[in-house]
């Protein structure tokens, strides 16, 4: 008997998953707007005690990423970040010639733009340095790795990005984008290059090995801004005026898919960041009771425990109908637009990250979408069930970050379990089987 009623229970539980995975919104199916005598003997509590506080994170890998960072902001919250890029360039084509007695006009680096994090309308200075080592396309680079350079800077410019109007370059449209103008010394470098380094990428990455482009730090709190690049836009290249003998014009080295690239962010020891992300970063957990931190970039995460949980099924059999986390944005003000999604993922023996049950319902089951810039929701209803299942498993926790932390910008201050107004919480609405 004892054995079919267990049958029963896991099949109600499935049952249940499975129509709430029919829903295209992950709100709470109304449950809460029900009088509970309307319920079907569903209970609820939104009382389980939640355990949050921020960590710092390592690294995170950032080569051959779509969208590359460049610039600076001082965050009153988070302090100073620099994010700078890592990048070869390649020749356009095999056994390039610049003619009989070629002389270099100019040089001048530029990236093509796809959006900005922070102030757009300050003013930035970019500087552009030679790689003193190779990079390589094969090889995994992360957000804290560094490559040596050359002392001698190549180029500068200070500017306010244009990011909207449409540029045009000698009469023809190009999509907007920042231009650096690079030194003679580096221009004469490079048209002066012999034979066989001109004959192909392989010999011409031996001797220009990349280039090395960061931003001059923001120093005062609520400055600055980071540029998102697109590398792999024709746009983003190096291009060379010359003249010879016979004829005045210009060859690109351009970037592209086939360059190594990535970026390196500098969080600068979060010097000037608040005191209570200071702390948690220092181990001191309780701070985050009130609230936490997350920022992109391979900056802060939020790690996340549910301790007593088992406590709701002790005695009891328990079918989860839906489990919801709710975790409310604290300021919703200012420059700083809240990551458009937070991810969630389960902690593992190891210290590994892996997905929760309810991804398998699809991309948009588990959910971590912003509403409004206000709340974000997180679908946990298989992961509480199974813990509930299981008791005596070991569970060491979630992990919230933001989602696309590599390629973005963007931070956010969450209120904690225990903050006084719109807390962090889990809703859990269950049956009881027995």
């Amino acid at each position: 008997m004892l054995k079919n009623r267990f049958l029963f229970y896991c099949l109600f539980a499935v049952l249940g998953i499975i129509a709430i995975s029919c829903n295209k919104e992950p709100d709470l199916i109304g449950l809460d707007l029900l009088p509970p005598g309307e319920r079907l003997n569903i209970d609820f509590t939104d009382t389980s005690t939640l355990v949050a506080y921020t960590l710092k994170e390592d690294s995170l890998r950032t080569d051959e990423l779509s969208v590359n960072l460049l610039g600076s902001i001082s965050d009153p919250v988070f302090g100073t970040t620099t994010a700078s890029i890592y990048t070869q360039y390649r020749l356009s084509k095999n056994n390039v010639s610049f003619g009989e007695n070629a002389v270099a006009d100019s040089m001048v680096l530029t990236l093509t733009y796809t959006g900005a994090y922070g102030d757009s309308l300050a003013s930035k200075t970019i500087r552009v340095y030679e790689l003193a080592d190779t990079l390589n396309f094969d090889t995994s680079y992360y957000s804290n790795h560094t490559i040596p350079t050359l002392p001698e800077l190549i180029g500068e410019a200070t500017f306010v990005p244009n990011l909207k109007k449409a540029d045009s370059v000698n009469g023809n449209y190009m999509p907007p984008h920042m231009r650096v103008v690079l030194t003679q010394a580096f221009a004469n470098k490079i048209i002066t290059a012999d034979t066989n380094t001109l004959i192909n990428n392989k010999n011409f990455q031996e001797i220009f090995k990349g280039l090395f482009i960061t931003s001059e730090p923001s120093t005062s709190p609520g400055t600055g801004s980071v540029l998102y690049l697109n590398l792999l836009d024709a746009v983003s290249r190096l291009k060379l005026y010359y003249h010879n003998d016979t004829d005045t014009t210009s060859i690109d080295f351009p970037i592209g898919s086939l360059s190594a690239r990535f970026n390196h962010y500098n969080h600068n020891d979060y010097t000037g960041a608040d005191p209570s992300l200071l702390q948690q970063f220092n181990g001191d957990t309780l701070p985050g009771n009130q609230r936490v931190f997350v920022q992109a970039m391979a900056g802060a995460k939020v790690k996340l425990r549910i301790p007593y949980l088992k406590a709701l099924a002790a005695n009891k059999r328990i079918a989860v109908n839906e489990a919801i986390l709710i975790v409310s944005v604290e300021d919703t003000s200012g420059i700083y637009v809240v990551p458009g999604q937070l991810a969630l993922k389960k902690i593992t023996e190891s210290g590994t990250l892996t997905s929760l049950p309810d991804e398998a319902e699809g991309s948009t089951f588990l959910d971590g979408r912003s509403r409004s810039g206000k709340e974000y929701r997180f679908r946990v209803t298989r992961y509480i069930q199974n813990r509930l299942l299981n008791p005596e498993e070991p569970d060491f926790g979630l992990m919230m970050f933001a989602f696309g932390s590599s390629l973005s910008s963007n931070r956010v201050t969450l209120s904690g379990p225990g903050a006084t107004d719109r807390k962090m919480r889990l809703l859990i609405y269950y049956t009881l089987v027995d």
